[in-house]
């Protein structure tokens, strides 16, 4: 009766097909009660002499024909189809069919899912299947215990006396999971791929803290599954306690939809949508909120008319061919307070190669092209100010904003030739109403660069280089009154570097002395010219050593130019590094145009000076400067500090610029932002943050909060505060109570 493991598979492969239809029904039933599959399981048909055979490997066979049983015995493993199973003993009933494996019985599915338990028992045709023992392994990190399992047909399974958790198990178990899920009753339903519970209480480190009558959630193996969503509760004093209950629906494989209900306690409901889909060029993503509600002050009461209001984010990016993408950016709200007033989170991100501001929504579509030695653009962009001091009507229709650069891959002198184009179009509703003009302008420009680096002598770096520039603008000058003109523009010069490195043991040191001496044609047509793409910006250390410190095309820099100053930077063989620039730039006459806030508003700039410093995770600083050219007096100022000792950790900038130059009169003129961070024991720490306007004393933003994180477990406890006013929004502080158990989702919110 004894057969080796190679005489068992021999016999596997010829056995009836009774026995090979018990190894494969076997294999499919063991994989359901593991709760661990993806997709839907069903029975497969017994196997034949003509399909896959199925190997049972065992170091004793035993074939009773008096009880009709076969049993196997002694390190039993049974193979099928990517599945195994491995048990001490195995027991088949040919009379009834049924399947008996005992002893430290261990089922891994074809995904890595491992089932381990005392005892299962199956039929044949898989219409009943239990366990006792029950310990799973399911996806990567979650566990799942249960006494007793039961399998109630094809596609329902239910566990007794059932724990759930996403934490490592401690193996000595004398410390019991950071958090638990535990259940009198569980069900496993494989058509919707969920475990729901009845009579769940969660367990913090053993201690029961919240009793659940009914609670389910996805497989963790099932990567999108429909269902609700953890709730976000919360309070403030604009809208007052809240509750909101996202709903999310996976509509197909490419596609889902999050719907959510915010309920208030002050004003009327919020409701939310935001829908996603792939597409085989690309994707797309479209967040909304409405409600119909009248404004509301601080303290949520309520005055003016009951309007439908609304925000709207989304993006989409698409491949054309090889060369072209086109894509989509959406930022938009009913009003200007529309988003601070509800606690709507989404402006100021990127959505396309232009990036619009917390307080100004852009919306674009574009098109990007881009190749080794070329690169296309074109895009149409609106805007809306969120600003008390925007005025819609001066805030310009781009149609279009498109530019292209090529490349020449042949030396050209010597050098590099760069051909590029660009063209704007701004279209402005004339309102005159408000007494202020603005009007539409357009303008194409076409312009070739020239650029060649040479070493000479004693290891200068000679940079010649050459630009000539052809404009042409349209500019509307009063209502429907359009003038033309065209203007050419040139200019050359040369960079002169020489760099003196310095080798050492420990660190290397490098500095590097700069000259960029270049004349520029004048511009023609200065007086009739506008500046639309040049609004706010300054000569700093980004832009010292260009020939043309104007960025962009409205503006330029006429004349004769020369900036000197130095480069040094100094890289340690272990990883750190300090760097530093310093200089100023000398013209012979004044440009029309430039403001004093741009730093080339006279025939001298200001001393510009950055610096940075990174000595690692414990240190680093950046700063930058200017400096009156005369008294050197502190015109602008910009450092932040980061440091960490221990358990200690900081973040500290400082902000300062004098109200001469300052770009805009409502921006603070001095401030601080300071963070802190300790880590305290097992995972728990304190953070604390202060952004503070100087000028008026106020607070623009304080919190504090308390964070626990561990492998499995987020918890964070913060307040908040705003001292702020914004049209009828003013000051405004909040509590915020969030916990995240891995492979349940986050609970609660702001």
């Amino acid at each position: 009766m004894s057969r080796s493991g190679e005489m068992a598979g021999r016999m596997a492969e010829r056995a009836p097909s009774g026995w090979a239809a018990l190894a494969a029904m076997l294999a499919v039933s063991v994989s359901s009660t593991a709760l661990a599959q993806t997709t839907p399981v069903t029975a497969a048909p017994a196997p034949t002499a003509q399909t896959e055979s199925v190997l049972l490997e065992a170091d004793e066979l035993i074939d009773d024909q008096e009880a009709r049983t076969i049993t196997a015995q002694g390190d039993v493993q049974v193979r099928y189809q990517g599945r195994t199973m491995r048990a001490d003993r195995l027991i088949y009933d040919l009379n009834t069919g049924a399947i008996r494996a005992s002893g430290n019985v261990q089922i891994v599915l074809e995904d890595g899912s491992v089932t381990y338990a005392e005892e299962i028992e199956a039929d044949e045709a898989m219409n009943v299947g239990a366990a006792s023992e029950l310990r799973a392994r399911l996806g990567d990190s979650s566990t799942l215990a249960a006494r007793q399992a039961l399998r109630h047909g094809e596609g329902e399974s239910e566990l007794r006396n059932v724990i759930y958790t996403s934490c490592p198990i401690c193996e000595s178990g004398d410390r019991p999971p950071t958090w638990s899920l535990r259940a009198r009753r569980a069900v496993q339903d494989r058509e919707s791929r969920t475990i729901s519970y009845q009579g769940a209480v969660l367990e913090i480190v053993g201690v029961p803290v919240l009793y659940i009558p009914y609670f389910a959630h996805p497989d963790p193996t099932v990567g999108r599954a429909s269902g609700f969503l953890p709730p976000d509760v919360g309070r403030n004093r604009r809208l007052g306690t809240f509750y909101e209950q996202p709903y999310y629906w996976a509509i197909s494989p490419s596609q889902d939809l999050t719907a959510s209900l915010r309920l208030h306690g002050n004003v009327n409901p919020l409701i939310g949508l935001d829908y996603r889909k792939r597409f085989w060029s690309g994707e797309m993503s479209i967040e909304t909120t409405f409600t119909e509600e009248q404004l509301f002050d601080d303290d949520g009461d309520r005055f003016g008319d009951e309007l439908f209001r609304f925000s709207a984010f989304g993006e989409g990016r698409f491949e054309l061919n090889n060369y072209w993408d086109w894509g989509f950016g959406l930022e938009r709200a009913y009003d200007d307070q529309y988003l601070r007033r509800y606690d709507i989170d989404g402006a100021g991100e990127r959505r396309g190669p232009y990036v619009g501001q917390e307080t100004r929504l852009l919306s674009q579509l574009f098109a990007i092209g881009q190749s080794e030695n070329s690169y296309s653009s074109i895009a149409a962009i609106s805007f809306q100010g969120l600003r008390t001091q925007d005025t819609s009507d001066l805030l310009p229709l781009i149609l279009p904003f498109a530019e292209t650069e090529f490349v020449i891959n042949e030396p050209v002198l010597d050098g590099q030739v760069r051909l590029q184009a660009n063209t704007a179009l701004l279209s402005r509703e004339d309102n005159p109403g408000t007494g202020i003009f603005e009007g539409s302008t357009g303008r194409a420009s076409v312009s070739a660069t020239w650029r060649r680096d040479a070493i000479f002598g004693p290891g200068m770096v000679f940079s010649p280089f050459a630009q000539a520039r052809a404009d042409a603008y349209q500019i509307e000058i009063s209502e429907d009154r359009y003038e033309t003109f065209t203007r050419g523009l040139g200019l050359a010069g040369a960079e002169v570097s020489w760099p003196f490195m310095r080798p050492g043991e420990r660190f290397d040191l490098i500095v590097e002395p700069v000259v960029m001496a270049s004349v520029a044609s004048d511009d023609p047509q200065a007086p009739l010219n506008i500046n639309e793409d040049s609004l706010a910006f300054e000569l700093d250390d980004s832009n010292l050593f260009r020939p043309n410190a104007a960025p962009n095309y409205d503006l330029w820099e006429p004349g004769a130019r020369v900036s000197a100053g130095v480069r040094a930077t100094a890289r340690a063989h272990s990883g750190e590094s300090a760097s530093l620039i310093f200089g100023r730039r000398w013209r012979d006459e004044q440009a029309p145009g430039f403001s004093p806030t741009t730093n080339l508003d006279g025939e001298n700039t200001d001393w510009v000076a950055a610096g940075q410093v990174d000595l690692g995770a414990n240190f680093g600083a950046e700063g930058r400067i200017r400096l009156e050219d005369e008294t050197l007096d502190v015109q602008r100022i910009d450092l932040a500090v980061r440091a960490a000792a221990g358990r200690y950790s900081t973040y500290v900038r400082y902000y300062s610029v004098d109200e001469a130059i300052q770009n805009n009169p409502l921006d603070p003129n001095r401030e601080i932002s300071a963070h802190i961070g300790v880590d305290l024991a097992r995972g728990w720490r304190v953070q604390a943050g202060l952004t503070r306007d100087l000028d008026s004393d106020i607070n623009l933003l304080q919190d504090i909060r308390a964070i626990y994180e561990d492998d499995c477990t987020f918890l964070e406890i913060s307040y908040t505060r705003r001292e702020t006013q914004l049209g009828s929004i003013g000051p405004d502080e909040g509590l915020q109570i969030r916990i995240g158990l891995r492979s349940l989702g986050v609970f609660g919110g702001s």
